[in-house]
């Protein structure tokens, strides 16, 4: 009997240590709009993947937007350990973060275990906001999109249909104390900042929206045509404010009393949405130890967490050191991290190798971007390095013409020598390869702001303010609007401090 009751708890000691091991391994994950970084169980990743096919196919028919290739699948990070997460979040307590790279969005979450809101919801907000950049041009107020999103992240995913028209849970206690005022649900102040305020206004937006989309008042009202005609005329330019008193014929304190009554009584409705069976392929394959630590590397660097790159690379073994997309990564890191004497010494490694691939003379442009920085601030300039940041740069795009990231270091190092018109010609190429882009839109719209030129930096302006979630970006771009309507208004130059 003991012999047994040994066996028993070795099986289950060993089974434990098995799943803890296994757990560690990350896969990659692809359908046809997605890919899936993970090291949580196999049936769990694909069963993420296949509700984020789900939502997607849903959200298309909700907004009659065509079923097409997307420019570039959304990346999706998720952790299944809270302190590795914590190492690109900065916190364990969210659930998950969505952030823009000039190469594309990324979604970065964390397996649930605790709490209302689960990474799942974060990634189907963020992906509303992606599908509809990248199908349109229209220009959504804030109230309207933000709304949208979270109208359709508490969506309940079943077999072959979704539910939409919940109550987002996790918005719950921000609405503790009713929502915002309808004047500051539409005509938003851009100064605020902080995640309490921020969750009250999507909380109070989705409340917005789904009173104009389900309410009794919205069926006596014809809401739902209304709010077509409203958005029509959003895009033709006006203030969101003033043509929502207009179109639906409501005072904003009228709007105040309907929305907290709504919101008191919570008989909400909504509706199904019937999906037809899609048996999507999924590709999936196990990441090596250096493909994951080169990979979580790469991540860090966008979230500009360089010595946490740099800590990824240097788990980099055997063979796979001597690659030069890692010698140019760690050359640049090092540099970046004032550690030049070692950065040099990798650049001596890459001038022995005879053909470089677009990342690996992506970083070399980076590598030099810095050293160009770093004698500017010592109010020189250095030629050489300006010359080898082109020249990385142009030979990245050569290879490979999507790749953003180089087009990004090139207009850079133009904008450092003066070289206006060459960066704008620059600029405009990276934005013929993706014009949805919030990173190269704010670039574009900040430039020729800086360069005087209201009427050119107006619409990139508008798409920076729309879209961005970055309180500063979106301060920015507020601030250089007004001084765009006081231009077109005026004519008069406005001092330099307006267009900083």
């Amino acid at each position: 009997m003991k012999s047994r009751a040994y066996c028993l708890i070795s099986f289950l000691l060993l089974s434990a240590l098995t799943v803890s091991a296994y757990a560690r391994d990350w896969r990659e994950y692809k359908s046809t709009n997605f890919t899936v970084y993970s090291d949580i169980s196999p049936k769990k990743s694909e069963a993420l993947l296949r509700d984020l096919e789900k939502f997607r196919s849903a959200t298309l028919v909700l907004t009659g937007m065509e079923d097409r290739f997307e420019n570039s699948r959304l990346r999706v990070y998720h952790f299944n350990k809270s302190r590795e997460f914590e190492k690109f979040s900065g916190k364990r307590s969210i659930a998950g973060f969505y952030t823009n790279t000039i190469d594309g969005p990324l979604i970065f979450s964390q397996e649930n275990r605790r709490g209302i809101l689960s990474g799942k919801e974060i990634m189907f907000h963020e992906y509303v906001h992606h599908l509809m950049r990248e199908r349109g041009s229209m220009r959504y107020p804030k109230w309207y999109s933000e709304g949208f999103a979270e109208l359709l992240a508490s969506a309940t995913i079943n077999k072959d249909s979704i539910t939409i028209g919940n109550f987002p849970e996790w918005r719950a206690y921000a609405l503790e104390e009713g929502p915002l005022k309808a004047r500051e649900i539409l005509q938003p102040d851009y100064s605020k900042k902080g995640w309490q305020h921020a969750n009250r206004y999507y909380a109070s937006a989705w409340l917005l929206l789904h009173y104009l989309f389900f309410s009794e008042d919205a069926r006596d009202n014809a809401y739902n045509e209304k709010t077509k005609n409203y958005l029509t005329d959003i895009n033709n330019g006006g203030d969101p404010l003033d043509l929502f008193i207009q179109h639906y014929d409501i005072r904003v304190e009228d709007l105040d009393i309907a929305l907290t009554r709504y919101l008191k009584e919570r008989r909400l409705s909504g509706y199904k949405v019937n999906l037809a069976t899609s048996d999507f392929k999924i590709e999936k394959r196990k990441l090596s130890h250096n493909e994951k630590s080169l990979l979580l590397a790469e991540r860090a660097v966008d979230l500009e967490r360089y010595g946490q790159a740099l800590s990824y690379l240097n788990k980099v073994k055997g063979n796979a050191t001597k690659l030069p997309g890692v010698i140019a990564l760690k050359a640049n890191l090092l540099m970046h991290e004032q550690q030049e004497a070692a950065a040099q010494a990798l650049l001596e490694k890459l001038s022995a190798i005879p053909e470089l691939n677009h990342t690996a003379a992506t970083n070399l442009s980076v590598y030099h971007l810095y050293s160009l920085q770093n004698t500017l601030e010592s109010q020189q300039w250095d030629e050489e390095s300006y010359t080898n940041t082109l020249h990385y740069a142009d030979m990245a795009i050569e290879l490979n013409p999507t790749s953003l990231s180089a087009y990004q270091f090139k207009w850079m190092a133009q904008q450092y020598k003066g070289e206006s018109v060459a960066a704008l010609k620059t600029m405009m190429a990276a934005y013929q390869q993706n014009p949805n882009s919030i990173e190269i839109n704010s670039a574009i719209g900040f430039y020729l702001a800086k360069l005087k030129k209201p009427q050119l930096a107006k619409p990139f302006l508008e798409r920076t303010l729309i879209w961005s979630h970055n309180h500063k970006v979106r301060s920015r771009a507020k601030k250089l609007l007004d001084w765009v309507a006081r231009e077109a208004t005026t004519g008069s130059e406005t001092d330099s401090g307006q267009t900083s």
